[in-house]
C-alpha cells in the first residue's frame, strides 16, 4: 500500500511537467537546430541604398523574404523553415519589419544564437506580389545549386536579391545591412514629340493620351533563380530566349508582347506634347549576334506635317545583340520629326550599365 501511495505522487508530479513540455511546442519559425538553452540576440534587418537605380530603396510595403544559415559543419537547411517574410515599412523603404508567421499571430523580431550567418533575401520590390519560396539544400550552411526557386518566375516582376553574412554575439539586437540588386533587366523608350509631329494644337497637347506599347519579352517558361546569388537560369544556361510574337509581315502578336508601363516626362512645348517614357521589367536575355527584339507603339490624335490628325502605329525591332542583363537597364529612344521617324541606338545604365545598339526596320501605319 505504501508503494501505491508514492506512485500515485510521483505520478503526480509527472503529469504536469509532461503537459507543460506538449504545450511549449514550437512555430513554424522556430530555429530548427539550435539547442532550447543557448543565448540569442534579435535581428533587425535595413535595407542599404543603391537597390534601384535612383539608389533609393524597396517600394512601401514591398513583401521581402529572408533565409537565415548557420554557417557551420553539419547544416543542410536554414534555421527558419521557408524563410521568415518581411515588409519595407518606411516611406523610403529602408527599414523590414517582420510580418507574423500565421493570423492573428504577433509579427516577431529574428531570433538567432552567436554564431556565423549568411542572410539570403529574395524581394519583388512590390507590396502585391510575393517574393518566391526556394528549395533551401544547403552544405555547411551554404545553399547549394539545388537551393532553386519553386515559386513560378515571371515577366513584369522587379525581383531583387542581396546576401549578407554576419557573426552574431550574444546581448543586444544585431542590425543586418541588405544591399539588393536587380536579378531582371529592365527595358526602356522615350517617345520624344516634334512640332512636325505633335498635338492639333496646345490644348491638345496638355491632354495629350498616352502611347499603348508593347515589346517583345523573354521565354520564361521552366527558369528558375537561385538562392545563393539570385541567378536566373534555365536548363543551366544564363540568360533566356525571346518568346514567339510573330513579325511585322504576318503581324505582331501583342498578346505574346509584354504592355510597357508608360509615363509623361518633361513639359508641353506649345503644340508639342511632354515626352513619354515606357517601361518594362522582364527576366534577362540571352545574347545573340544580330538579336533584335520587336517593339510596337500606338499614338493617338498625332499630327504628322500637314496631316490631320489620325492614330499612328509605329513597329521596329530594338538591337539586343549583347543582351539585355541582369541589373542592366537598356534605354532607347523613338524619333518623331514628321515622315523622318528613327529608333536611336540603345542607352544602357544602372541598373548597372547595358549594351548598345540600333534599333532598325521601322514603319509608321496611320489609321483616321
Amino acid at each position: 500500500m505504501k508503494y501505491q501511495m508514492n506512485i500515485h505522487r510521483l505520478t503526480g508530479l509527472l503529469l504536469p511537467a509532461f503537459c507543460l513540455t506538449l504545450a511549449i511546442g514550437c512555430s513554424h519559425e522556430e530555429p530548427v537546430d539550435i539547442p532550447d538553452m543557448e543565448p540569442r540576440s534579435e535581428i533587425h534587418f535595413f535595407t542599404s541604398t543603391r537597390t534601384r537605380s535612383e539608389n533609393n530603396g524597396l517600394t512601401t510595403s514591398a513583401k521581402v523574404r529572408i533565409y537565415p544559415y548557420q554557417q557551420k559543419t553539419g547544416v543542410t537547411a536554414p534555421v527558419m523553415e521557408g524563410g521568415k517574410k518581411y515588409t519595407a515599412n518606411d516611406p523610403d523603404g529602408t527599414t523590414l519589419a517582420p510580418v507574423a508567421s500565421a493570423e492573428g499571430s504577433e509579427a516577431k523580431d529574428m531570433i538567432l544564437p552567436a554564431g556565423k550567418f549568411g542572410f539570403y533575401a529574395v524581394s519583388t520590390n512590390s507590396s502585391t506580389a510575393e517574393a518566391p519560396e526556394f528549395n533551401t539544400i544547403a552544405n555547411e550552411g551554404y545553399p547549394t545549386d539545388d537551393s532553386k526557386s519553386t515559386t513560378a518566375l515571371v515577366n513584369g516582376i522587379d525581383y531583387l536579391h542581396a546576401v549578407a553574412e554576419k557573426k552574431i554575439q550574444f546581448g543586444t539586437g544585431q542590425n543586418i545591412p541588405l544591399i539588393f540588386k536587380h536579378v531582371g533587366t529592365q527595358v526602356q523608350l522615350t517617345v520624344q514629340f516634334d512640332k512636325n509631329a505633335c498635338a492639333a494644337d496646345e490644348s491638345a497637347a496638355q491632354k495629350f493620351d498616352l502611347a499603348d506599347v508593347w515589346v517583345q519579352q523573354t521565354d520564361v517558361t521552366d527558369a528558375y533563380m537561385y538562392l545563393k546569388d539570385g541567378q536566373v537560369r534555365v536548363s543551366n544556361n544564363i540568360g533566356l530566349q525571346p518568346l514567339d510574337c510573330g513579325s511585322e509581315v504576318d503581324g505582331l502578336k501583342t498578346d505574346q508582347m509584354a504592355i510597357m508601363s508608360v509615363e509623361k516626362v518633361g513639359n508641353v512645348n506649345g503644340s508639342i506634347p511632354a515626352n513619354q517614357v515606357a517601361t518594362y521589367n522582364m527576366l534577362p536575355l540571352k545574347a545573340g549576334g544580330s538579336l533584335k527584339m520587336w517593339i510596337k507603339v500606338v499614338i493617338k490624335d498625332l499630327k504628322v506635317g500637314d496631316t490631320d490628325v489620325a492614330t499612328h502605329t509605329y513597329t521596329g525591332q530594338l538591337d539586343a545583340s549583347n543582351g539585355w542583363n541582369s541589373g542592366e537597364r537598356n534605354s532607347y529612344t523613338l524619333i518623331l520629326k514628321g515622315n523622318v521617324i528613327t529608333f536611336s541606338g540603345v542607352t544602357v545604365e544602372d541598373w548597372k550599365s547595358g549594351t548598345s545598339g540600333v534599333v532598325g526596320g521601322v514603319t509608321d501605319s496611320k489609321t483616321n
